[in-house]
């Protein structure tokens, strides 16, 4: 494409060159032009040599020498009847010429020309990419052999997803020692498909088999073998697996597959004629050309297993799929172990806390928290990186920077207090619940607060109660600000949205619901990213059903946050008043607000400063943070 495109610049930057210099050549050399009045008066007052004709266009020279009166010995100009002015001149004395208008004929054999020669520079460029393509070979530009000094990467660079290593293992084993395999009559896998999420390590597990087999490894891209021009993907394929051949044993990882190995069901691709369908089908027949002498293993990744083309996936071609799912909290502690070795970390702090409060985070994320929180640490001028840091870090990925910015009126802030604190206490009152773990009112991207529940483990199925509990939870916001202040703020709308969403899955995809019974009426139709979902068909009178079950769970949760939060109304006050103050609290410093206000009966005492000395949390109490003239208010 350089190629064509300087080439053709160059011819373009040519012809507008070229046609200027005509312009000007023309300009400085044409004759000068009168009107037919000024002719007539020459013809009756001067002698006139010579007219030549080219259709009713006439060039003039006189005999006289040029004078003030007649500024230009010759010029030229139009006549309306040449037929006319031929017969007056009969007896003049001039001599007339007649010529051939060409004129029309030049401009048509110029313009055929300039095609001929446009069509002659794309041919040419074409060819020379071809021919430049080949010398360059594009499968030796993607090669990276374990010699050439790159760096090695081995299943100890990989952590978090041991079944995947396990399963890979012996990829590695039959590239070291195919015989092993051969002497029992088994073959290897041709292909394997790994298939996973964005940044689970598809790619560095790949590098990784490479590097524990210790042989070449071609890297490629599906966007690589796709190009304008029909063929060249294909040629590129073949290209490949011939070097490949060459290099044996070797893998071939192609990642990002689907951007080449799309289903080709419908659609214009369907005749195979397009350049995706003639890339596709070179890498199949390429995949079927090679056996298991030939000590090729293909690996391709991809986050979109469900559009691949059917023959790509069939047994022969990629063998055996590879699941690469998020790790769970021990995958999460292995990454964290393998990235935290590059930063200086505080003696004190505990790497198993750290997994715990990032559940669902991918390889690639928590590399990036591990970074984010070195350099706020850096930012804070610390000598190691803190748990703090990586709380920081953790928040700002979720939720964005903080808004210190933010103007909030007192009003504003005391609504949010009493929100936030609804969360927390229902999440303390109920079972079988995920641990508190931090209450903030300090604005944070699109959040203005949130209430942080850490689980002590991954959870991969949930209960009724649990789930039951989490919309009583998220209701708890809401019922908070309708006891406190007899209203209702916009503040509710991203729990209420979560809320209604569990709800809509208990009924309409887990059966949790008695008057509906154990039947699904919803689907998940997104691919193998997930997603939203969408109900199935079903009778208006179903659908009545359901909504209406619907909102009664959610009415019933709702009525329930109430009735705690009415109960434990002291509770909700005063913390709600501490959250105002020290706007971020833990959940060890709301243990501590929770002990001491179960010493309290009603709103009305009051604990002076000297009860503080018999209090069993005197020594750990935030009543140090709190800075206003009255006595403590737990």
């Amino acid at each position: 494409m350089a190629i064509l495109a300087r080439n053709l610049f160059i011819f373009f930057l040519f012809t507008i060159f070229s046609g200027g210099c005509y312009l000007v050549w023309s300009i400085e050399n044409r004759l000068p032009e009168r009107n037919y009045s000024e002719f007539r008066y020459c013809l009756s007052h001067h002698d006139i040599a010579d007219m030549i004709f080219t259709g009713n266009r006439v060039v003039i020279s006189h005999r006289a020498v040029e004078t003030s009166s007649n500024p230009g010995f010759t010029y030229i100009t139009t006549v309306p009847n040449p037929e006319e002015l031929i017969a007056e001149l009969k007896d003049k004395n001039i001599r007339i010429v007649f010529n051939t208008d060409h004129s029309e004929l030049i401009l048509q054999g110029l313009a055929l020309l300039y095609v001929v020669l446009l069509i002659l520079v794309i041919v040419l460029s074409l060819s020379r990419m071809k021919r430049e393509e080949k010398e360059s070979k594009f499968a030796t530009d993607k090669l990276i052999h374990p010699d050439d000094g790159h760096k090695v990467v081995t299943f100890k660079d990989v952590a978090g997803i041991p079944e995947a290593i396990e399963e890979l293992q012996e990829i590695v084993i039959f590239l070291k020692n195919p015989a092993q395999f051969s002497q029992v009559g088994a073959t290897i896998p041709k292909g394997v498909l790994l298939q996973g999420p964005p940044g689970t390590g598809k790619t560095l597990l790949a590098r990784a088999i490479a590097g524990e087999a210790r042989v070449p490894f071609y890297s490629f891209s599906g966007s690589d073998f796709v190009e304008i021009f029909v063929g060249v993907g294909a040629s590129r394929v073949r290209d490949l697996f011939k070097e490949a051949k060459k290099n044996a044993p070797c893998i071939v990882f192609i990642d990002e597959i689907d951007a080449v190995g799309g289903s080709r069901s419908g659609g214009a691709s369907a005749s195979g004629s397009d350049e995706r369908s003639q890339t596709l089908n070179a890498l199949l027949v390429e995949m079927d050309g090679f056996g298991s002498s030939d000590n090729i293993v293909v690996l391709a990744a991809t986050n979109r297993p469900d559009i691949l083309d059917s023959a790509l996936r069939r047994p022969g071609r990629f063998d055996r799929q590879v699941n690469i799912l998020p790790p769970d909290i021990n995958g999460r502690k292995m990454i964290l172990h393998v990235h935290g070795a590059k930063i200086k970390m505080a003696p004190d702090l505990d790497i198993d806390l750290v997994a715990q409060m990032c559940p669902g985070f991918t390889g690639a994320e928590l590399a990036n928290l591990v970074n984010e929180a070195a350099l706020m640490a850096a930012r804070g001028n610390k000598q190691a990186v803190a748990l703090t840091d990586f709380e920081l870090a953790r928040d700002r990925i979720l939720m964005g920077v903080e808004r210190k910015g933010m103007i909030m009126t007192d009003n504003d802030r005391n609504i949010l207090a009493y929100h936030e604190a609804g969360h927390a206490i229902i999440a303390k009152s109920l079972p079988d619940t995920d641990p508190l773990h931090k209450i903030t009112i300090i604005p944070r991207g699109r959040a203005l607060g949130q209430t942080q529940q850490l689980a002590l483990i991954d959870r991969h199925a949930y209960s009724y109660v649990y789930l039951k509990n989490r919309i009583t939870i998220l209701m708890g916001g809401r019922a908070a600000e309708d006891i406190a202040f007899r209203q209702r703020s916009t503040g509710a709308q991203g729990d209420i949205l979560q809320a209604t969403e569990i709800a809509t899955n208990m009924i309409c995809k887990w059966g949790m619901n008695e008057a509906m019974g154990p039947q699904a009426f919803m689907i998940d139709d997104s691919g193998f990213l997930g997603g939203a979902s969408q109900r199935l068909a079903m009778a208006d009178e179903t659908a009545r059903n359901i909504d209406h079950e619907i909102k009664a769970l959610l009415a019933t949760c709702y009525e329930e946050a109430v009735t705690i939060l009415s109960q434990k109304f002291f509770l909700l006050k005063n913390l709600a008043e501490i959250l105002v103050q020290v706007e971020t609290l833990d959940n060890e410093e709301f243990d501590i607000i929770l002990a001491c206000a179960d010493q309290k009966k009603t709103a009305t005492d009051s604990i002076d400063e000297s009860d503080c000395a018999n209090c069993p949390a005197a020594q750990s109490c935030i009543h140090s943070k709190i800075k206003r003239p009255t006595p403590c208010i737990l």
